[in-house]
């Protein structure tokens, strides 16, 4: 996905799968498979804020999985770090997954204001899924394996999640941290909450130690070296 601004950025998109004894678990589930189409409205509105998306029908969730040999029916979670298309888009895609997200973001997702001025589109994320509201942080699957961390300031109701395996300890930021970079500059964007967003990166990165992998949400380099890649197939 590319970011104008005085040029444009490449910036991956990605979303995680999580395999666990009680069922697979998604942390959030990339874009719309319509986007894909060069024609598509919405990838229309988005060339005209300055953005486009490269993607093509192999990269959604959905062939995803199928390459993992999981059935999308079979999703039991979807855990969405927030509502923006480019992390909640590809939820049609998944249809029997109870969806996981902070009460404050859903809330303000379907606020009529709030919504749309936040980039919240409800399009992609009010289908219809049983949708398990949550308040603070939380045990998935209740054995400390995948808990849910708020991270509110790029939105109002952000989460990051801590994946604990065999394979050691992940902290996904999605958007909580754009990039490694910016947990020295603090360069956030301009429409987040400054403040909420410098407390809640330090609260993440006080929960990390020499072996935590921190999985940055947009970090064109890090995937590129294949640090996070090797990290997350050991």
């Amino acid at each position: 996905m590319g970011f104008a601004g005085g040029g444009q950025l490449s910036v991956p998109v990605p979303f995680y799968v999580i395999e666990h004894p009680d069922g697979v678990a998604l942390f959030d589930c990339g874009l719309h498979a319509n986007i894909a189409d060069p024609d598509d409205g919405f990838r229309k509105i988005l060339q005209r804020q300055g953005m486009d998306v490269s993607f093509d029908a192999e990269d959604i969730v959905t062939r995803h999985l199928e390459r993992l040999d999981i059935d999308p029916a079979r999703v039991r979670y979807v855990v969405l770090s927030h509502l923006h298309f480019d992390h909640a888009g590809g939820l049609h895609q998944i249809p029997n997954a109870t969806v996981v997200a902070q009460k404050a973001e859903w809330e303000a997702g379907l606020d009529p204001e709030r919504g749309p001025h936040l980039g919240l589109a409800r399009r992609f994320f009010d289908l219809g899924h049983e949708v398990l509201l949550i308040d603070g942080e939380h045990d998935v699957f209740g054995d400390g394996a995948v808990t849910c961390l708020p991270s509110p300031g790029h939105t109002p109701g952000h989460q990051s999640v801590r994946v604990r395996s065999a394979q050691g300890d992940h902290i996904l930021l999605s958007d909580a941290c754009y990039a490694a970079e910016i947990v020295r500059t603090r360069k956030f964007p301009a429409f987040s909450d400054a403040a909420a967003m410098n407390a809640s990166l330090d609260r993440l990165m006080a929960l990390r130690d020499a072996e935590t992998v921190m999985v940055f949400g947009h970090d064109k380099n890090q995937w590129e070296d294949g640090a996070v890649l090797s990290s997350l197939r050991d």
